[in-house]
């Protein structure tokens, strides 16, 4: 069943809750990590930005690190669509914006020198149709617009709100460059096991299937992807979780115009439709004449248009965007799409498995230990990514001391 608006105000409203357990593992936030013990070989399961930020720190502290990652590059659902337009221009799939209240994505972004800009144009006006009337405001209208339909995390003022200069898989990339060749791509997961002296991960390489050995496994691996590995080192209990925590559908139509023309018409791209979905422009900071027009549906939207094709998706949005902003279809060159759901190593953008089984769902098993945003405070966001990767790297350290 899709969520409604209002079911996932509730979301939200519990994962704040969960935010506030008294510094517990969910909080995770480790400011300063000093590893004292002796050095472990450590298997980390994916290279999205948990398993990053794990691999990173273990490796400053001296640990022998494994990266196995499904795919051919790194981040996850952090991914700068590029290759779909003309002229240099970009836009996100995953990830985009960064609240200035997340300070550990703030705290990798200046550890590597990464430029931020305003999320938000400040000139021209966006369009808001979701107080049942087309209405041109300021871009603090479209964030109020977000706040009214999703919650003050995702509102605000526009000011608040930051992008990565160059797209945000600027951020996994470089994680993944000072990690060099730790980390292994094209290596999806099938099986972990473990026994008294060590964990062991079998994994295909060119359709073959190969072991490591390790001290410690981390798996990032999504519930979602996690629940077709074989786990027969883990409880019922937590089989059950995995193969029950819901995932949520996103969806993400691009189009590319060949001018900017809406900026004749005083807007600046930026919409919040009648159904509660986000048009962006992400090309209003990017250089050149030509544009990207962006839709951004959540659940209750993006599950229809993730049943449609490819040239559906792009025409069905084609039309709804021509309505709004006129002129479009003349200046339309091409177009792209992204859902979620059928990804193939993510089925889903995000999830939490909720209060009730969060401390078995984290807890590790022995020599396997649990992080992605799936189990934070932070669900669907890096910040949740990073403080669940950090929280790991605490347990491990502390269980390679004993």
């Amino acid at each position: 069943m899709a969520l409604t608006r209002r079911q996932f105000l509730r979301r939200s409203a519990i994962v704040v809750a969960a935010a506030g357990l008294n510094r517990s593992p969910l909080s995770g936030a480790v400011r300063n990590i000093v590893i004292t013990g002796p050095a472990k070989k450590v298997l980390i399961l994916g290279a999205g930005m948990a398993g990053l930020v794990a691999a990173y720190e273990l490796s400053k502290a001296g640990h022998d690190v494994t990266v196995l990652e499904a795919r051919t590059r790194p981040g996850g659902r952090v991914h700068t669509l590029r290759e779909a337009f003309s002229d240099g221009l970009f836009a996100e799939e995953g990830a985009a914006r960064i609240p200035e209240n997340h300070d550990l994505t703030l705290k990798y972004v200046k550890e590597f020198a990464l430029p931020l800009e305003p999320f938000y144009p400040r000139r021209l006006n966006a369009v808001r149709f979701d107080r049942g009337r087309r209405e041109e405001v300021p871009i603090e209208g479209f964030t109020d617009a977000m706040t009214q339909n999703y919650g003050g995390e995702l509102g605000g003022n526009p000011e608040r709100w930051q992008k990565i200069v160059g797209g945000t898989d600027m951020l996994p990339k470089a994680f993944a460059q000072r990690l060099g060749n730790k980390i292994h791509y094209g290596s999806p997961v099938v099986r972990i096991e473990q026994d008294a002296q060590q964990a062991r991960v079998v994994f295909l390489k060119s359709g073959q299937r190969q072991t490591m050995t390790a001290d410690k496994v981390l798996c990032t691996i999504p519930f979602s992807v996690l629940r077709n590995v074989e786990l027969p080192a883990l409880s019922e209990r937590k089989r059950d979780i995995i193969k029950n925590t819901r995932y949520d559908a996103v969806s993400r139509v691009y189009l590319q115009t060949r001018n900017r023309f809406w900026e004749e018409k005083g807007l600046n791209g930026f919409a919040f439709t009648a159904g509660a979905i986000e048009i962006w422009q992400p090309t209003w900071s990017q250089p050149g004449s030509r544009g990207i027009l962006m839709t951004y549906a959540r659940p209750g939207e993006a599950e229809k248009i993730t049943k449609l094709k490819e040239n559906d998706r792009i025409a069905t949005t084609l039309k709804q965007l021509d309505g709004i902003f006129g002129g479009l279809k003349e200046n339309f060159e091409r177009g792209a799409t992204k859902c979620w759901m059928d990804d193939e190593w993510s089925s889903g953008a995000w999830a939490f498995v909720g209060l009730s089984e969060f401390f078995t769902a984290v807890a590790p098993t022995e020599r396997i230990h649990f992080a992605g945003e799936h189990l934070s405070a932070y669900s669907s966001w890096m910040q949740g990514a990073l403080s669940s990767g950090l929280r790991a790297v605490r347990e491990i350290d502390e269980a390679v001391k004993v």
